[in-house]
């Protein structure tokens, strides 16, 4: 579905509280939404669960609300965002999150790295599990904000505007938040080999 397609659901849902165009929406949403959730927590219940909750919010508050096709998507995810932290304050799986510094600007290793976890976005998105366990091993020993930040720029991605807007952070912070992120996975990835 494209941008003009989204916009018209969501003014004919709003206007008409028509389900169909609230469950197009949802279709739209529900892969990208359930693969944000299932790589941070790799748990298919919990996941299909967590996600659940998210679309029952989005339709309690979709109407309540003044979207558009960008707007919604950064909405959706901070839903998801929102109750992911939920989730793991529950479960008391919190992790520290450092002061992080730092550019990516031609660095080829971690330009292949960010190339790898785009591949595996693909193998996903097809409905494959992804294939590079070491990789996966790799960004589920990073801390949750690195982990959420090369999520969200290469498994969904989403540019570091639409980032910034979820996490509430500065794109310059952003940036430097994935570098580090890419710098662990690499050192992850060195250690696995050597081990």
């Amino acid at each position: 579905m494209d941008e003009k397609e989204l916009n018209i659901c969501i003014k004919k849902y709003k206007n008409n509280g028509d389900t169909f165009y609230f469950e197009k929406i949802y279709r739209h949403f529900l892969s990208k939404i359930y693969r944000y959730i299932f790589l941070k927590i790799l748990d298919k219940e919990t996941a299909e669960d967590l996600t659940s909750e998210v679309f029952i919010r989005v339709y309690k508050n979709l109407n309540k609300v003044n979207l558009n096709a960008i707007t919604i998507k950064i909405w959706i995810y901070k839903i998801a965002k929102n109750l992911l932290t939920d989730h793991f304050r529950s479960s008391q799986n919190k992790q520290n999150v450092k002061s992080l510094d730092g550019y990516l600007e031609g660095d080829k290793e971690l330009e292949t790295i960010g190339s790898m976890l785009v591949d595996q976005r693909e193998n996903f998105s097809n409905g494959n599990q992804f294939k590079n366990e070491k990789l996966i091993s790799a960004l589920n020993g990073l801390p949750e904000t690195q982990r959420e930040i090369i999520f969200l720029r290469y498994v969904e991605g989403m540019d570091f505007k639409s980032i910034s807007l979820i996490l509430n952070k500065s794109e310059i912070a952003l940036r430097a938040l994935k570098f580090r992120a890419l710098e662990n996975i690499k050192g992850k990835l060195i250690n696995q080999v050597l081990g």
